[in-house]
């Protein structure tokens, strides 16, 4: 390893595009992957362990998704560069790549050639927004960009829903009135695109 070596961690719960990646980077010695990580609560522990100077980051995780990770990882990690490398749109899960504090936003069928004008330019010091992102696309209406349409009080009720909870259960536990949990509930299948609450607790 040379002294500009590049310290590349990988974070994507698929293994055979994380292979894909390491073999699209192969000709570039001046990046070195130093390890893989699937599942987003392996990732604060993976960035202790493998000290990477670029986190290459996916969004759809199990556990903590990407959104839920990347601020808490500038935090903890600040001089760690972060590229969100997805299939996803920034407006499908509402952020914005030039506030957040990400340094680069990659779409995943963009190819090689866009993630490694990106990595040049964060290892540079700037920021990196991939050129084809627009304001929508074709994954806004899947259930995970779904789901993080939804604020925090609705995902609380769901996850009632999801447990059995009657309206009236859920306003006394919350102490809400049960017309404010009908209110949620209401808008809660309007963001998931539900017809009734049985399609609403299999998505």
């Amino acid at each position: 390893m040379t002294k500009n070596t590049i310290r590349l961690l990988l974070v994507d719960d698929h293994p055979f595009f994380s292979e894909g990646l390491k073999n699209a980077l192969a000709p570039y010695p001046e990046y070195l992957i130093v390890g893989t990580v699937q599942h987003g609560n392996q990732v604060i522990s993976s960035i202790k362990e493998f000290n990477p100077d670029v986190l290459i980051l996916d969004i759809n995780l199990p556990g903590k998704t990407g959104v839920e990770l990347f601020p808490q990882i500038k935090k903890e990690f600040p001089s760690v560069k972060i590229m969100i490398l997805t299939m996803y749109m920034p407006a499908d899960i509402r952020i914005n790549p030039e506030k957040e504090l990400i340094d680069a936003y990659v779409l995943k069928n963009s190819g090689t050639e866009t993630m490694l004008l990106a990595l040049e330019e964060i290892c540079k010091g700037g920021k990196y927004s991939d050129p084809i992102i627009k304001a929508n696309n074709h994954h806004s209406q899947d259930d995970f960009s779904r789901k993080l349409k939804l604020s925090s009080r609705e995902i609380e009720i769901l996850q009632l829903l999801r447990e059995g909870y009657s309206n009236k259960e859920i306003a006394q536990k919350l102490f809400l009135s049960e017309l404010t949990v009908k209110t949620h509930r209401k808008n809660i299948m309007a963001k998931m695109d539900a017809k009734n609450i049985a399609d609403l607790l299999r998505k």
